[in-house]
């Protein structure tokens, strides 16, 4: 999820294209000027008398090229096909294929956890971990014990933290500490109603984990010669410096992802293994019941949440808050924020959708839950993704399972929706026995 800056008024928008016409020193810019839509700024207002085709598409004249390369009619490791009778096979097939365009498979490396500090929250510990992902990786994670944990009693929640252009922090966007920095509360205010949900979730009785995904937090992207601000992200770090960094790290998306691409892997594939080896920390504690381990995301995180559930079985509850819709009705004009480079896997769209990513999570329960006032996602591009998801489960005879909420809300995951999937969870991995 990316946030960009809006033009309040025809005011502020002609005096943010005057400048931006300085900088550039584009004639076509400020020919925009007289423009009477509040449309795309780059765009260059073409008289009525010029004959020429309109695409309305972000691509423009490529818009065409791309729209014959995604007509297609339906995903043929779609489990709605009527060729998928059998869900064990179908998931075996379907998953392996989603492995093999991930690009990222390394030898399987013990955990090796270690416990850097403990905080003691009052009705819960807070533990700051560290642990491998691979050989080469160490993750850092905020790991909230309830004090009422038994030991292989304790349901146990994988949380996934946001994109939201804000890389500064990752993991304590959905955990508050003591001492924290200002904007994190701003942050959690405009996105969570100002709850953070890894705090709610121990208090409900759940072993927590949360890792900083990669670009974010621990792992963002800093370079010879950064203030040391930058680099020890002190409390009292100037809200501007914090701001200069999150632009920085969003210009540069494109590089990290480029770059792992001509490695030979992909940024997708790294976060969804790092979330799978977090999974395998869970086994490495004696109080979490191996068997009650759900995952919780929002945006982005919500992306996260749904390749966990799809490639690791031991999934056995999935809430992911506003990220569903079908990616060829995101094509025209929604990719923008709905499939940065963080998210995207290269040729997954010719054989899947989102739907059948969440499909993989049967016989898991699965929460999907939307704003209906979220502009990332095409509408119909979501209305239809939800029958999809109905009719997979439906197939797979675990409709029951299957919970699709729309709200009357933004891009958010707020206070009425964290009721909804905390009531989901306490059914599906709280009161399961």
């Amino acid at each position: 999820m990316n946030n960009q800056p809006s033009i309040e008024s025809k005011s502020d928008r002609r005096q943010f294209l005057t400048q931006l016409s300085a900088v550039l020193g584009s004639a076509t810019v400020a020919s925009h000027l007289t423009a009477q839509s509040v449309g795309n700024p780059f765009t260059v207002a073409v008289p009525a008398s010029v004959n020429r085709p309109i695409f309305d598409a972000d691509m423009g004249s490529i818009w065409p090229l791309i729209r014959q390369q995604a007509n297609r009619t339906y995903f043929p490791y779609s489990f709605t096909r009527d060729r998928y009778t059998d869900l064990k096979l179908w998931k075996h097939h379907t998953r392996n294929r989603l492995l093999d365009l991930l690009h990222h498979s390394p030898v399987a490396w013990p955990a090796n956890p270690t416990k850097i500090k403990e905080t003691d929250a009052g009705d819960y510990i807070i533990e700051e971990v560290a642990f491998n992902t691979t050989q080469h990786i160490r993750v850092a994670a905020h790991v909230l014990v309830p004090k009422t944990a038994k030991k292989r009693e304790t349901p146990a929640i994988v949380l996934m933290h946001d994109h939201g252009g804000f890389y500064m922090w990752g993991k304590e966007k959905v955990v508050q500490l003591d001492g924290e920095h200002d904007i994190l509360g701003e942050y959690r205010q405009r996105f969570y109603d100002g709850t953070s949900i890894g705090t709610e979730l121990v208090r409900q009785g759940y072993l927590v984990v949360v890792i900083d995904m990669l670009y974010w937090g621990t792992r963002r992207y800093l370079m010879d010669g950064d203030s040391d601000g930058w680099w020890d992200r002190p409390a009292d770090l100037a809200p501007e410096q914090v701001n200069a960094f999150n632009v920085r790290a969003s210009n540069h998306e494109h590089l990290l992802d480029r770059t792992l691409l001509a490695a030979g892997t992909t940024w997708t594939g790294i976060a969804a293994w790092d979330d799978i080896r977090t999974v395998d920390y869970l086994w490495t504690r004696d109080e979490v019941d191996r068997n009650r381990i759900g995952c919780v995301g929002f945006s982005t995180g919500g992306m996260r949440a749904l390749m966990l559930a799809a490639l690791d079985e031991r999934v056995k509850a999935t809430v992911n808050a506003c990220w569903m819709t079908s990616m060829i009705h995101q094509l025209q004009n929604d990719i923008k924020y709905s499939i940065g480079y963080s998210v995207l896997v290269p040729g997954m769209f010719r054989y899947m959708d989102l739907p059948d990513l969440a499909a993989l999570a049967m016989p898991g329960a699965m929460m999907i839950m939307g704003g209906g006032n979220d502009h990332f996602f095409n509408a119909e591009g979501s209305r239809l993704a939800y029958e999809e998801v109905k009719q997979a489960f439906a197939k797979g005879e675990c409709g029951d399972r299957l919970y699709i909420q729309q709200y009357d809300t933004a891009h958010v995951f707020n206070k009425a929706m964290q009721e909804a999937a905390w009531d989901f969870l306490k059914k599906h991995l709280m009161d399961r026995v």
